[in-house]
């Protein structure tokens, strides 16, 4: 080690992290990093006769501080000067990824002095020139990361352009596989590619819906690979994955970076840009099944299209309490039954109420919360206008899109009844289903172009009541989405809690607990 040899014995904290190349030759059996890199750090700090308090050790290997949830408490014992300094392998195991968290790494050092020690070098945030050195090293690091990770981009996409699949976890049905005199993997059929072979021919051949094949699989003991029961959403994705026809597709989700709510998360958005190829494993399904899957799950795929308001109040603000999921409003047909709110989770044992018990609740509460407030009605009904209007430009927009694949699947149709897919019967079938959607969409959309010019000729400011208590506005809306939007406007969610049936004589129906989160919008203070 370089300078710096007096014997210090102020509390010194170890920080851990592996690379990316880590994990790459752990996998080629190269041993644990972690544990060797703490044997490293140890011998330095017995050598040094530093103190070592804590060991933060990284599990993960995130890219940003925010993915580092130990380097995230790392550098606020820093800034509070808890340590004389940190042992690293190298100064790169702080940051290496983007340059903001960088330059938040080296402030919290340099502001409190804590010095940064590794097995060639301490570096002292004080001097100028171990500084220059430290960001320098950071600097070169970042463009060595980005390197590294272009070529292992690129790497992946060629691999996967040739077949190979690049997966880390291998598709039910298979196993992963190395290639045989090449480098790469491909994938080998295990025992479960019978349960795939069985799926694709329920939905095919047997017409079975996907909660239906989800129930039968349960109920014949057929376990998936890591839960305990098959949920519909497993058999969708298997249904839709074209790996089981001898296929790789890679990029169909690519991560990109976005700020929501001022911070920056990874997401997966569908890519229709993909690769698509074929694969050197061996498929599971025919070619024939598949475009009859196909087929039927894009006929099924059209969301109901409907013309009707919003019938709930509530809609989507309540949430369980237990299990929190949004609570759903159940009507019924028999006269004289009242609604009620409940949790459609099965596994969920939160009790349900009758609907205009929870509703008179929220607005009880609602009006508690607002006695200081007073609402902006002109800027109210300004916002509830544009709303209607932006609403149902996006709803008009949607149902064309829908009508453009409903055309396009008709002619999708004609090509299986040359090729031989489908028989005539099949066929006309078919056909019938799809002009009938499309004479459907047709007949929304017309029914939003009337609502959108009804929305833009309306005098909202017209014989407006002078009105401003909250509750005195709620009573007068006319409709159930009026009554949503305003809430809307006023809470983020509201809980809600039943532990106990109210069933004997004398029970009180609203033993029932609901906690409101509210938001100041459009409202000022009296």
């Amino acid at each position: 080690m370089q300078e710096n040899n007096e014997k210090l014995t102020q509390n010194y904290a170890i920080y851990l992290r592996k690379s990316r190349a880590d994990i790459e030759a752990e996998a080629k059996g190269e041993g644990e990093t972690l544990a060797r890199h703490e044997q490293i750090l140890w011998d330095l700090a017995n050598k040094s006769g530093l103190h070592i308090g804590k060991i933060y050790k990284e599990i993960v290997s995130g890219e940003t501080i925010e993915a580092r949830p130990e380097m995230q408490k790392l550098l606020k014992d820093v800034k509070e000067s808890k340590w004389e300094g940190v042992l690293v392998v190298e100064v790169e195991r702080l940051a290496r990824g983007e340059t903001m968290d960088q330059g938040i790494v080296a402030k919290a050092f340099k502001v409190s002095g804590t010095k940064i020690i590794t097995p060639l070098k301490i570096y002292d945030p004080n001097n100028e020139f171990d500084e220059e050195y430290f960001e320098f090293g950071l600097f070169m690091s970042r463009r060595e990361y980005k390197v590294i990770n272009r070529r292992l981009q690129k790497g992946r996409e060629l691999s996967a352009k040739e077949g190979k699949f690049v997966g880390s976890v291998p598709p039910f049905g298979y196993c992963r596989v190395k290639i045989k005199g090449d480098k790469g993997y491909t994938l080998k059929k295990n025992k479960e590619a019978n349960i795939v072979k069985l799926i694709y021919d329920l939905y095919a051949y047997d017409n079975l819906s996907l909660n239906e094949i989800t129930k039968r699989l349960n109920q014949m003991g057929i376990r998936p690979r890591k839960n305990n029961e098959w949920s519909v959403s497993t058999i969708k994705d298997i249904l839709a994955n074209p790996v089981y026809i001898g296929k790789i597709k890679w990029y169909a989700r690519k991560e990109v970076k976005v700020y929501r709510n001022e911070t920056l998360i990874k997401t997966r958005p569908r890519n229709s840009n993909y690769i698509l190829v074929e694969g050197l494993h061996e498929a599971i399904i025919e070619e024939k099944t598949w475009k009859i899957v196909s087929a039927k799950r894009s006929l099924n795929s059209v969301p109901v299209v409907n013309n009707q308001m919003v019938q709930n109040p509530l809609s989507g603000l309540i949430i369980c309490d237990k299990c929190g999921k949004k609570m759903k409003r159940r009507s019924y047909s028999q006269k004289g039954k009242e609604a009620t709110l409940y949790c459609d989770n099965p596994k969920c044992d939160n009790i349900g109420s009758k609907f205009y018990y929870v509703e008179e609740k929220v607005i009880e509460g609602l009006k508690k919360w607002l006695q200081d407030y007073k609402l902006d009605y002109d800027k109210y009904l300004e916002e509830i206008n544009t709303y209607r209007i932006k609403t149902i430009k996006k709803t008009i927009a949607s149902l064309k899109e829908e009508e453009v694949k409903e055309r396009n699947k008709l002619l999708t149709i004609y090509t299986f009844l040359e090729e031989g897919t489908y028989t005539k019967e099949v066929f006309q079938e078919r056909k019938e289903i799809i002009l009938r959607r499309i004479q459907q969409i047709k007949y929304v959309i017309n029914e939003n172009q009337k609502k959108l010019t009804q929305e833009r000729s309306r005098e909202n400011k017209k014989n407006i009541p002078q009105i401003r208590n909250i509750i005195d506005i709620y009573d007068l809306l006319k409709t159930s989405e009026e009554k949503n939007m305003l809430l809307k406007m006023l809470l983020f969610q509201v809980t809600y809690l039943k532990t106990e049936k109210a069933i004997k004589k004398n029970s009180d129906p609203t033993n029932f607990t609901i906690t409101l989160y509210p938001k100041v919008k459009n409202c000022r203070k009296n």
